[in-house]
């Protein structure tokens, strides 16, 4: 039997009952799609480490699997991606983001399992990126309900070595995107701040004076401690977040090895509030 646990007020629950090593039946699937959607991150904890097969199997469950522009450690199979280090500083997951927005259809979802644990810290946070516009005032969301911002890698690379080794010549010609500040989620309707402090550059439509201004204060606003979760991770234990609704970071605060193994959910270009029906 399935049981969902909230562990916040705002974001986040542990679902139990569930073997993702396994075939899902429909009803199975559908009820973590149904917390998801309401809890934006779900948990899976004591599961058994994944093969790339059995992780990308689980993925589909969902969606369409999403290939990264970006494969620190190479795999036979290119929708999953290994990511491992010593420590988190000066890789970007340090800072609060939503994954690849410089891109014109960011991914939907990320299914992130833990292989190897630091022998101490390596916990990741997320923030609700819906709880961060609902706490916004009235004039302020009528303000930023109109306005977009451009997403470029540029800025992340020039503080990252090992992005810039990643993407080598490519580099200079890799996309940008322009999305709106406030994302409207195509299953829930509800509104979610979109902007983050890897990959959004700038305010369009304002003075360089204006979108500075108003990114600080957005980018320091979706940091708000009531706004997240912070989960410690075993190996096997499995995350699953919206990447519409949410924004990640990795606490930078461990020295030993850490491993963690991740498939992701192809995504659709983002809507604003003037392009749905709300």
């Amino acid at each position: 039997m399935i049981e969902v646990k909230k562990l916040t007020g705002t974001i986040g629950a542990e679902i139990r009952g569930v073997d993702l090593s396994g075939e899902l039946p429909p009803q199975t699937v559908a009820a973590i799609e149904d917390a998801l959607f309401d809890n934006y991150v779900v948990f899976f904890r004591d599961q058994k480490p994944l093969s790339e097969e059995e992780h990308m199997r689980a993925g589909r469950y969902f969606g369409t699997l999403d290939i990264s522009e970006i494969q620190p450690k190479p795999s036979a199979n290119r929708e999953v991606l290994w990511m491992e280090s010593d420590s988190a500083k000066g890789k970007g997951a340090e800072y609060w983001h939503r994954d690849r927005t410089y891109l014109e259809a960011p991914p939907m979802g990320s299914i992130l399992q833990c292989m190897v644990k630091p022998e101490i810290g390596g916990d990741t946070c997320w923030t609700s990126s819906v709880a961060a516009y609902d706490a916004l005032s009235q004039p302020i969301r009528k303000l930023i309900d109109g306005l977009s911002a451009l997403h470029s890698i540029r800025p992340l690379a020039a503080r990252s070595e090992p992005i810039r080794e990643a993407l080598g010549e490519k580099l200079h010609s890799f996309p940008t995107a322009i999305h709106p500040l406030v994302e409207v989620h195509p299953v829930s309707g509800r509104k979610a701040l979109n902007v983050n402090a890897n990959w959004t550059t700038e305010i369009v439509g304002v003075s360089r004076e204006e979108s500075r201004m108003l990114l600080d204060f957005l980018l320091n606003h979706v940091k708000r401690p009531e706004f997240q979760v912070r989960f410690s991770w075993n190996v096997g234990d499995v995350a699953f977040w919206d990447n519409r609704s949410t924004q990640h970071c990795a606490i930078a605060d461990y020295d030993t090895r850490r491993v963690m193994k991740r498939v992701a959910l192809a995504g659709h270009a983002p809507q604003g509030p003037s392009a749905a029906a709300i």
